[in-house]
């Protein structure tokens, strides 16, 4: 996949272009729908499947305050539009400057960079200053210029609608496994391991310390299922998520027991993808109390892969 970072004409290069619009903030389901149908409608072309999006949420511009946390990077949201078969990815800045398109001058920049022959959307897709662009104006203006507009259904699950908004609620209120149906695979942080109190260790269960970026959603504090990826070796562990409020710690992060392991890992990138909340974060009265109830997460954590390993 071909992945630029500014608006670029492509339409000379490539004369049958199919391109799916979208924020593609998580790359839920329902955004790997509407992506794979473009892929899908390009290939019965014999054209190029594009997706335009932002590498930046839009009210980070708009209304900074109003700014969501992210569900994945930047980095993963780029992988996971890959993964999908898109040939060309279009990743650009949303600027105050592309704040002020008109929806007829963002239909014109189309025209100009890309003259599609079909576009995909989701059902909630706008465009244009103060989002006055509709999918049926989209529709319209195609009869006009040539183009035609598929508008991807809504996505249910179980009668729950699949929305971005939706998932960062159940992430932030621990619910991962729930976001994980919505998102088509599970709640995942990256980072490498950072020096920590090494309190882990002295109780007899050592841990590995990631540090949380401030502008990702992450899940609620307390103790999880987890599984991690190091050096391309996938292990089993348990995860706590917080401020360590036993020994007064002040700095969110994630501390994860990685079962049957040993080794130095500091610095080196790990994976982790969240799978079952155990319990809330909890203050205990000493370091005995907090030893005891580790040896009962991870019985919770092993019983839980034991579960779902079956199914």
């Amino acid at each position: 996949m071909e992945v630029l970072n500014q608006l670029t004409t492509l339409k000379d290069q490539y004369p049958r272009i199919t391109v799916a619009l979208g924020t593609f903030d998580g790359v839920h389901i329902g955004h790997q729908k509407v992506i794979s149908r473009s892929v899908e409608s390009a290939k019965q072309l014999d054209g190029t499947s594009v997706v335009f999006t932002f590498s930046n949420h839009p009210l980070s511009i708009i209304a900074p305050e109003r700014c969501p946390l992210q569900i994945i990077t930047q980095d993963d949201k780029v992988e996971l539009i890959e993964k999908l078969g898109v040939d060309i990815l279009l990743n650009i800045p949303f600027t105050a400057e592309f704040l002020k398109l008109s929806a007829s001058q963002f239909i014109r920049l189309l025209l100009d960079q890309l003259n599609p022959k079909h576009i995909l959307i989701g059902p909630n897709y706008f465009f244009g200053y103060k989002r006055c662009g509709t999918p049926e104006l989209l529709q319209k203006s195609g009869l006009q210029y040539g183009f035609t507009t598929e508008i991807n259904p809504t996505v249910y699950v179980d009668d729950v609608m699949v929305s971005s908004t939706l998932i960062r609620q159940m992430i932030t209120a621990g619910q991962v496994d729930q976001a994980a149906t919505l998102l088509g695979r599970p709640v995942t942080l990256k980072g490498r391991v950072i020096h920590g109190a090494k309190r882990g260790r002295l109780l007899g269960y050592p841990t590995i310390n990631l540090g949380i970026a401030s502008d990702l959603a992450v899940p609620q504090n307390g103790v999880y299922a987890v599984e991690l990826i190091i050096q391309d070796n996938q292990y089993n562990g348990i995860a706590n998520v917080g401020t360590n409020p036993t020994f007064h710690d002040i700095g969110r992060r994630i501390e994860v027991h990685i079962l049957d392991f040993s080794g130095d890992l500091y610095g080196e990138a790990v994976t982790v993808r969240f799978l079952n909340h155990i319990r809330n974060e909890q203050t205990f009265s000493n370091s005995e109390e907090l030893k005891s109830q580790i040896a009962k997460d991870i019985m919770a954590a092993q019983k839980y892969y034991q579960t779902s390993q079956g199914k």
